[in-house]
């Protein structure tokens, strides 16, 4: 049952549509050059200034996300015109929110923000917080450390407030019944199944219709233009291989490090929250601690921190402030495997446990590997920037790929054939395949500029083959032509042929009456529910997709597969709330309550906007 139910509520999606901008991401963004923006205005915000550095910087971030989520679109399809009110509407928000956060005493501190840069995956290498990665990072965004310690200042100051803002709302009982209702519904309907082949291969396309198409069409029929490249490509990754780290340098750095070292200590720990005091409940989760109870499951029943409830409310490790004063008061009071009396915080009811104490230390077997990869990291780093510099400088007046490779150390590779919109290898990088049919490389027969394919991976590239468009013959297309008329004849019928089928059903024969007369297959299904996993999942969504009002209910429609499906449905039952256990109701409650209150925090976040003194 519950299996079941974890199914459906991964569908409630489908019936609560929920619209919310997205505050920040981090997401990569390449390199940009804002060296030519000045510190003037585009907006201000409540009297506070939105940068022209700041506006150019988000406005290169949207254009790559959407580069990224969709590669065939190129730099000249981004309008700006589209683009640039976006992005400022985004930037006014975001002043909006984070302004609204300190307004109601709401603090991001230096050990907040440093516990935040830590966890960002982008910035570590092998599960450690890795520096250089971080600097490579904010300068690739064109940003100071300052100004990006600022900016995400920002944003930990808006998730605060709309964190708030969710802790404060509720679901009305009628409201989830409703929902439940739907959710939960159970249909009975009989379905038949009409196959595409058959109807496709009694298709007779006429070899005139064939030719007549071709020649209406003729222009259509291009082969594309396709190119070769030789290629020298630069990485960390190839670099690597010959970089190493002196163990003597190892050891200085090593006791250099530890003179300086400060032991700090950590505690590990879990937590049960309950939105108020409610004594009773209280008393319930104490009384079955006492008796031995395991906190981490009643962790996942009672909690409704949702996502640490989930690890049987594992919060993770605190250096002291983290958490609120009050909850790492009490924290600190505790002894390994205690739990302590509820603690009230403004997120709500507290009760507390501490899993484990961890005293820093600086050992040789966990320094002395770190210090050796941060060495290697910088070794690659600066020898990574003298090829990049020798590679930039030679290429510009390249004319031997061969010479070029042997003056930076590099190899010669050669491409498969690419096209403008796509590739193999590296032509799978739309900057190459931009690169190989410029003018300047393809007919000036010119080196490109140093390409970045990824964070330190570089390659320039030569046209080494062209091969230019041209008209196909009608022998080379003739197959394809008579196989796409065919088809779209196919679906012609098949959608005719289902229309028919449907007059039948309403003039009162059955589905199954239909299957015997005309020789298709028919199914019947029985009480099932949107997630039954023995059904076909395609005809299952399509039935309860079928608008049913008390009667018999007859829909067609066309698989993925290309086949038809008649649909009929007979009866429908309402979900019932009441039928789930407590664990189900509590996770559905959850589950529509975050719902609700994401579309009402946009409405929330919409009117701080209306209300603030804004500048354009």
């Amino acid at each position: 049952m519950l299996d079941s139910f974890r199914g459906q509520m991964r569908g409630v999606s489908i019936f609560i549509v929920i619209v919310i901008g997205v505050i920040f991401t981090f997401t990569g963004i390449g390199s940009i050059s804002l060296s030519g923006a000045g510190s003037g205005e585009v907006a201000t915000v409540n009297g506070e200034a939105i940068t022209e550095k700041e506006f150019l910087l988000e406005l290169q971030r949207l254009r790559n996300r959407i580069r990224s989520e969709d590669t065939s679109i190129t730099p000249e399809e981004l309008n700006d015109d589209i683009l640039r009110p976006i992005v400022l509407e985004q930037l006014i928000g975001n002043a909006v929110a984070s302004q609204t956060a300190l307004n109601q005493g709401m603090a991001v501190s230096t050990n907040m923000l440093n516990r935040m840069l830590m966890s960002v995956e982008a910035f570590q290498t092998d599960a450690q917080f890795d520096e250089n990665r971080y600097r490579y990072f904010i300068r690739s965004r064109g940003q100071t450390n300052s100004e990006f310690k600022l900016q995400l200042t920002n944003e930990m100051l808006s998730g605060q407030l709309f964190d708030g803002y969710r802790l404060s709302g509720f679901i009305t009982n009628q409201m989830l019944l409703s929902v439940a209702e739907l959710v939960f519904q159970i249909r009975s309907y009989y379905y038949l199944t009409v196959p595409r082949q058959p109807v496709l291969e009694s298709i007779e396309i006429p070899e005139t219709e064939v030719k007549n198409f071709y020649a209406q069409n003729r222009s259509s029929f291009q082969s594309e233009e396709q190119v070769s490249v030789d290629f020298i490509e630069i990485s960390a990754e190839i670099l690597a291989r010959d970089v190493k780290a002196d163990k003597n340098e190892i050891a200085v750095r090593f006791r250099d490090e530890a003179e300086i070292f400060t032991p700090s200590v950590s505690r590990r720990a879990a937590h049960i929250l309950l939105p108020d005091l409610n004594r009773d409940l209280i008393s319930e989760i104490m009384e079955s601690i006492s008796v031995g109870k395991s906190f981490e499951d009643l962790a996942k029943k009672f909690s409704t921190d949702v996502a640490s409830a989930a690890r049987g409310g594992d919060l993770g490790f605190t250096n002291g402030s983290t958490f609120p004063e009050s909850f790492e008061r009490a924290l600190e009071e505790l002894s390994v495997g205690d739990i302590s009396e509820p603690v009230i915080t403004e997120s709500g009811i507290h009760i507390i446990k501490l899993l484990e104490i961890e005293q820093s230390r600086f050992s040789e077997e966990e320094e002395l590997p770190r210090i050796e990869r941060e060495i290697v990291k910088e070794r690659l780093d600066s020898l990574l920037n003298e090829k990049l510099s020798d590679l930039r400088e030679l290429s510009f007046n390249a004319e031997s790929m061969v010479e070029l490779a042997e003056q930076v150390g590099a190899t010669v590779s050669v491409s498969p054939l690419m096209t403008r919109a796509a590739g193999d290898g590296i032509g799978s990088f739309k900057s190459v395949r931009d690169a190989a049919f410029s003018d300047e490389v393809l007919f000036d027969g010119y080196v490109s500029e140093v390409l970045e394919l990824e964070p330190d991976r570089f390659a320039v590239v030569k046209v080494k083959r062209h091969i230019e468009a041209r008209q196909k013959e009608f022998d080379e297309v003739s197959l394809d032509i008579k196989g796409s008329m065919a088809s779209e004849l196919a679906d012609i019928k098949l959608r005719n042929l289902g229309e028919g089928l449907i007059s039948r059903l309403e003039l009162g024969e059955t589905v199954e009456q239909l299957a015997k007369s005309d020789g298709f297959q028919w199914q019947v299904v029985l009480d099932a529910d949107r997630t039954t996993t023995s059904l076909n999942s395609e005809v299952n969504t399509l039935a309860f997709s079928v608008v049913f009002a008390g009667t018999k209910a007859h829909a067609s429609f066309q698989l993925r597969s290309g086949d038809l499906v008649i649909i009929t449905v007979n009866d429908r039952q309402p979900g019932n709330y009441a039928a789930l256990n407590r664990d189900e109701q509590i996770s559905f409650k959850n589950s529509i309550a975050s719902s609700l209150l994401n579309r009402e925090l946009q409405s929330y976040h919409s009117g701080l906007i209306a209300a603030a003194k804004v500048r354009r």
